[in-house]
């Protein structure tokens, strides 16, 4: 951690030339003693990837990065309050710091946060960072967090874990016996100083999997933001003897969909089907992932087009679901030739869901342009492919 970079010309520059083209300022040189063009351009990389995944840092002054690697690699802002707003208590040890958003948050909700970050140049930036943005609370540990755990006799009331989803070869891994730590095998040192754990997860990750593998799970959450899964969280708690609640939560800048329930629920619930009636819905991706597709119908008393087809149709609109909600204009059954000389050449938002033929040689057979207002599902409803056109519903 080069400290010079923190001088106010320096970070003047990286402010002003965060939308430059960093390779004409690599062929001009530092103009500044003691640190290398390479190291300022390596700020305004790592900066300009902060715009709007972490703002809280982008708009503070005199924020240390770190390689754009690890600003990939970490918690987006909106992700980390979410989790942050999830528990609470008087100590929290993250024991897979990294750059330390995570930490920043949960320190909102807990009276101490111990940080710990193997590799002391992170860990350096971390606890400036830190400084920079008045949390006191968060006490920064250089080391393995395991070996923290090790060799301490403190309890806590919360561990949260985000352990690398990455291999020495950089490559992405999913499974939890492939991330480091892998947390199956350290189950019980965990345990043994604290009774409730937060881990995150790959959104890859089976679900249905990890509940069998990870002991005492008592919550599941799904983050999307935007409709995009980002995030799986398991809590733990280790004297609760519940059923595993599952919940989805799709955030967007102006509303947030919920979706909770528990597994038996999914396992138990009766589905029933139609034939396309006048509304269409579509399930958000946290909904999708949970695998909620028999309860969906059953809570919000509407039909399945198909055991497979995961679109859901009414005759009325059904207020909270979670996801869109179409108006069907029309509906028509999948014969090639004809639908060319309907909906051929025009411009439209295509999806296909438990259909044969993929997006592309949809829209390269019909000549369809993307964007518009209006959307064409190309699916299967008991049986028959059809295509269904329709824009968004008014709710």
């Amino acid at each position: 951690m080069n400290k010079n970079i923190l001088n106010t010309d320096i970070q003047s520059f990286i402010s002003k030339n965060i939308n430059s083209n960093t390779y004409d300022l690599i062929l001009k040189g530092s103009v500044f003693d003691g640190v290398e063009i390479k190291a300022i351009i390596e700020q305004i990389e790592a900066k300009k990837k902060c715009e709007s995944k972490l703002k809280k840092w982008f708009q503070s002054p005199n924020i240390y990065y770190p390689n754009k690697l690890n600003i990939e690699q970490t918690s987006s802002e909106i992700t980390a309050l979410i989790k942050s707003n999830l528990i609470s208590g008087k100590s929290l040890a993250d024991i897979t710091g990294g750059f330390g958003v995570d930490s920043y948050y949960f320190s909102k909700q807990f009276k101490t946060v111990v940080h710990c970050e193997m590799n002391i140049k992170l860990a350096k930036i971390a606890a400036h960072n830190f400084t920079i943005l008045k949390a006191n609370n968060i006490i920064t540990k250089c080391t393995n967090g395991l070996e923290f755990l090790k060799n301490t006799e403190e309890k806590f009331e919360w561990i949260y874990i985000d352990p690398s989803r990455r291999d020495t070869q950089n490559k992405k891994k999913f499974l939890i016996e492939d991330c480091s730590p892998n947390i199956l095998k350290h189950q019980a040192l965990i345990f043994s100083h604290s009774k409730n754990v937060l881990i995150k997860m790959s959104p890859m990750l089976d679900i249905s999997n990890a509940l069998q593998a990870l002991k005492h799970v008592s919550k599941v959450y799904i983050l999307a933001v935007k409709n995009e899964v980002k995030e799986l969280l398991f809590i733990q708690e280790k004297e609760s003897n519940s059923e595993v609640t599952i919940n989805t939560i799709n955030t967007y800048p102006y509303r947030t969909e919920h979706f909770s329930f528990k597994v038996s629920q999914e396992k138990t619930a009766e589905t029933t089907f139609s034939t396309p009636q006048r509304f269409l819905y579509e399930p958000n991706t946290a909904v999708m992932k949970s695998g909620a597709f028999r309860l969906i119908s059953e809570y919000f008393k509407i039909d399945k087009l198909e055991l497979n087809t995961h679109l859901y149709t009414s005759d009325r609109i059904i207020e909270g679901f979670p996801g869109k909600i179409y108006e069907i204009s029309s509906i028509r059954p999948y014969h090639k030739k004809t639908l060319k000389s309907i909906i051929g050449g025009r411009k439209a938002n295509l999806k296909t869901r438990n259909f044969t033929e993929k997006i592309d040689s949809i829209k390269q057979y019909f000549k369809i342009s993307d964007g518009g207002e209006n959307y064409i599902f190309f699916t299967s409803s008991l049986g028959n492919k059809i295509s269904l056109e329709c824009h968004l519903a008014a709710t």
